[in-house]
């Protein structure tokens, strides 16, 4: 054959955020995803401001689905001077032109938070400068025209010898496995690349698919050390911190990822409330993102699972809307929930706390020991979010330092990802099995966990890529 395949793994590389790997075939190079890197201010600055090839070379991106870590730093790279075609489904382009209008928005307001406070600081405190936005809704506008639409099950050729196929992922809607036959002669070679994994069995969406076989899989790797509860427990912990919460007067304050998440935990909470399982309490989605993400969900029943397409069309559009539910938009909405007297469940993004509206419901109500702060997805290392659940006494909010009162609890079985069991599981029904696979999007303890699993189950060559490291697939 010609010029190998060959893949760098520029993020999401034994860590669990900035999703980006880099493929190269023959003259083309292309990204899978190009995700924003969440964690320290300028070292998150500096990684999503960094690509190892000049964007304006790069020939094209693959994107898996819409989530900020996977999909939030596609206008950086078009500010940089991408000028190729971005493929997605059409649920993630969707998605994207809202959640990236968003992320634009909320980068642009911190940094003139931080001019604001550099300013009342004075210039000769030592301090740095407040960095730039990565971008602007300009840079927005300029990626979502680069989009194109690609449906579940339709192979198309991405490049002369290159053909794409999307399969569900079940993960959040609209998100995608992704195979790539590379061609060379009478020869072929196949790559598979999971982006995030779903769960069998989750409200809303379908179950995960499988897609044939691969001679080597990009796999993530976030719960591969441990196992969710059932979906039983989880509703039957959830009932017990909503209703214990409520018996002391107290709010619960959910950070949770707007696409999704939200929509997960508003149907379980509407079902537990229908049963007289918890108490009926105002229940407020305190996120315009939520919000409108919410509406594409409504875009897109085909792809819901059976129950929840039952459901939408017969009951009057549930899970997404009943009496209980208050989506809230205005900022003077949000502002009002802190006035607010009753007993409440606020839900708000960021699901890491690193920005949005749930950083003033924490600034109220961290403090408060009636209160819970309950989180139900994954804190990456270096996020506020995880600093809380590690147990931290005092945390800065908005550079003041809160202390910790509320209680603080996680629930791990409303996550998204696979656990260790789905995932081997899921890998052992590619026929034929992969000969290699790498994990990424992962910290690298899990990681080596779950290659452990894997090596014991499909026999593969498992390995864990460090941040740059390149790897050819096929001479």
């Amino acid at each position: 054959m010609g010029a190998p395949l060959s893949i760098s793994f520029e993020g999401a590389a034994r860590t669990v955020t900035g999703s980006r790997h880099h493929l190269s075939f023959g003259d083309k190079q292309w990204l899978l995803d190009c995700g924003i890197y969440q964690g320290h201010r300028e070292e998150a600055d500096l990684v999503n401001r960094s690509f190892a090839l000049e964007p304006s070379r790069m020939d094209a991106v693959v994107l898996s689905h819409a989530h900020l870590d996977h999909a939030g730093n596609l206008p950086t790279l078009v500010h940089q001077g991408f000028r190729g075609p971005i493929h997605a489904t059409a649920p993630t382009t969707e998605l994207c032109r809202v959640m990236l209008a968003d992320s634009a928005f909320l980068m642009n307001k911190d940094f003139e938070h931080a001019r604001k406070r550099e300013k009342e600081r004075g210039a000769t405190d030592g301090k740095r400068a407040a960095l730039e936005p990565l971008y602007d809704v300009e840079d927005v506008g300029a990626t979502m025209e680069r989009f194109v639409s690609r449906g579940y099950h339709e192979p198309w050729e991405l490049f002369p010898g290159v053909t794409v196929e999307f399969h569900d992922a079940g993960h959040i809607l609209g998100s995608a496995l992704t195979t790539f036959e590379f061609r060379s002669g009478s020869e072929t070679y196949r790559l598979g690349m999971s982006g995030d994994l779903g769960r069998p069995d989750r409200p809303i969406l379908r179950d995960p698919e499988t897609h044939p076989g691969v001679d080597a899989l990009v796999l993530e790797s976030t719960y591969g050390d441990r196992l969710h509860p059932g979906p039983g427990e989880t509703e039957r912990r959830l009932a017990e911190l909503v209703t214990a919460t409520a018996a002391r007067g107290g709010r619960v304050l959910v950070p949770a990822f707007a696409v999704g998440r939200a929509q997960e935990l508003v149907a379980t909470l509407h079902h537990l409330m229908t049963a007289g399982t918890i108490p009926e309490l105002p229940m407020f989605v305190d996120s315009p993102l939520a919000g409108q993400t919410t509406e594409v969900f409504k875009n897109h029943p085909e792809v819901f699972d059976e129950a929840t397409r039952v459901a939408f069309t017969e009951r009057n559009g549930e899970p997404f809307g009943f009496a209980r539910l208050r989506y809230t938009r205005t900022p003077d909405e949000s502002r009002a929930l802190n006035d607010f007297d009753q007993r409440c469940i606020i839900i708000a993004a960021s699901g890491m706390c690193e920005g949005g509206r749930i950083l003033h419901h924490l600034r109220n109500g961290l403090g408060d020991a009636k209160n819970l702060v309950l989180f139900v997805g994954f804190q990456a290392e270096g996020t506020l979010g995880r600093r809380i659940v590690d147990g931290a006494e005092f945390v800065s909010i908005f550079g003041e330092p809160v202390r910790r009162r509320a209680e603080v609890q996680s629930l791990a079985g409303f996550s998204a990802h696979a656990d260790q069991r789905e995932l081997v599981e899921w890998v052992a029904r590619l026929t034929p099995a992969p000969r290699r696979i790498f994990l990424v999007h992962g910290d690298f303890a899990p990681a080596a966990v779950l290659a452990e699993k894997l090596t014991e189950r499909v026999g593969a060559e498992v390995r864990i890529p460090a941040r740059g490291e390149r790897y050819t697939l096929w001479n």
